[in-house]
C-alpha cells in the first residue's frame, strides 16, 4: 500500500468511527417507544413527501406533519437530556465529510494527512518539530538570523505565486541550517501543503531503491518526491555517492520539479564550488538558476558548541 493510499485510509477510518458513533446514540434513543414511533413516521413522511413533489402536487400538509414531528422528537430528545447534534456523525471534517475528496479535487485534510504520514517515513517527529517564533537569542547575529527565518516564513505563505522553485540554503555545520528547515516543514503542515522531507543520506538510499527496485515498485518511490508541492532536502553533501544513482535522481528530481513549478528546498554545508565539484555542471545550473533559484546564505557560530560552552 502507497502512502496515500494509507492517507485515505486513515481518514476513511475517521469517516467510520464518527458514523458508528452516531449509529450508537441514536440505537439508545430509538430505544424510547415515543421517539422510535416519531423517527420511523417522519422517515415516511420523507418519502411521501418527495412523491408528491415529483408528481407536481402540493406537499405542505405532508410537510407540517413532519416538522411537527421532529420538534415533538426534539422536546422528547431535552426531556431526555439528549444532544441531537450528537445523532448526527461528528466528522473530523466538514468539508469532505471525512472522505479526503471533494468531487475528484483532493481535500485540505487529505494533504495534510498525507504529509504526516510522509514525514513519519522520513524519520521525524511530527509532535516534537519546532516553530516560527520570535525569538532568536540562541543565534550569534539574531537580527540576521530573524530576516532569514521572516523570509521562509513568508516563502511558505507565498509559495504559489513564488518565483523561486528552488532554495538553497549554505551554511556551516550546527548555525541552523536544520532547524530552519524544520520549522518550514512544521509551518508548511499548518498551511495543509502536501510536504516530502528526506535527510540527503535517506534520499540517496531511496533513489537506490529505484533504481534496483521491480517496476511495480518503483512509483511508490518516486512519486511523492514528485508530487508534493514542497521538497525539503537536508544536508546535501552528506551522503555516501552512489555511481548511476546520487547525481542521475537527484537531477531527475529537481528538473521535473523545476519543469512543473514545485518548490524545492535544500540545505548544504557545502560552499558553491564544491557543490559544482560534487554534483556536476547540470545540477549545479539547476541549483543556481538565475531566475528560479533563491540561495540564503546563513552564517554563524556552532549552535552546539556555544550551548556546550553554557
Amino acid at each position: 500500500m502507497n502512502v496515500k493510499d494509507v492517507a485515505v485510509k486513515n481518514i476513511l477510518k475517521r469517516k467510520l468511527n464518527a458514523e458508528r458513533i452516531a449509529d450508537e446514540n441514536l440505537n439508545k434513543v430509538l430505544q424510547d417507544e415515543r421517539v422510535k414511533i416519531l423517527f420511523v413516521k417522519c422517515k415516511e413522511l420523507v418519502v411521501e413527501i418527495a412523491k408528491l413533489d415529483i408528481a407536481g402536487r402540493s406537499s405542505k400538509e405532508k410537510r407540517d406533519e413532519y416538522n411537527k414531528g421532529r420538534e415533538l422528537i426534539a422536546q422528547y430528545l431535552k426531556e431526555m437530556g439528549v444532544d441531537k447534534s450528537t445523532l448526527k456523525p461528528n466528522y473530523s471534517c466538514d468539508i469532505c465529510k471525512d472522505t479526503g475528496y471533494i468531487g475528484l479535487k483532493e481535500c485540505e485534510c487529505l494533504k495534510r494527512e498525507y504529509s504526516k504520514e510522509l514525514i513519519k517515513l522520513s524519520g521525524l517527529n511530527i509532535e516534537e518539530l519546532p516553530k516560527f517564533n520570535d525569538d532568536y537569542s540562541m543565534f550569534s547575529n539574531p537580527k540576521v538570523v530573524a530576516g532569514i527565518y521572516s523570509k521562509m516564513k513568508t516563502y511558505i505563505d507565498e509559495v504559489t505565486m513564488s518565483p523561486y522553485d528552488i532554495v538553497l540554503i549554505v551554511g556551516d555545520t550546527g548555525v541552523g541550517k536544520t532547524h530552519l528547515i524544520n520549522c518550514m516543514v512544521s509551518y508548511s503542515l499548518e498551511k495543509s501543503l502536501k510536504v516530502k522531507y528526506a535527510t540527503a543520506f535517506n534520499f540517496n538510499q531511496e533513489m537506490l531503491k529505484y533504481h534496483v527496485g521491480k517496476l511495480e515498485e518503483k512509483e511508490y518511490i518516486l512519486e511523492p518526491y514528485l508530487d508534493a508541492d514542497i521538497l525539503y532536502i537536508d544536508d546535501l553533501g552528506s551522503e555516501n555517492k552512489i555511481n548511476n544513482v546520487t547525481n542521475e535522481y537527484l537531477y531527475l528530481v529537481i528538473n521535473e520539479r523545476m519543469q512543473k513549478k514545485k518548490k524545492t528546498v535544500i540545505t548544504t554545508n557545502l560552499d558553491l564550488g564544491q557543490i559544482q565539484e560534487v554534483y556536476g555542471e547540470r545540477i549545479f545550473s539547476r541549483l543556481m538558476h538565475k531566475l528560479q533559484s533563491l540561495k540564503i546564505n546563513f552564517k554563524g557560530e556552532d549552535l552546539r558548541i556555544k550551548l556546550k560552552q553554557k
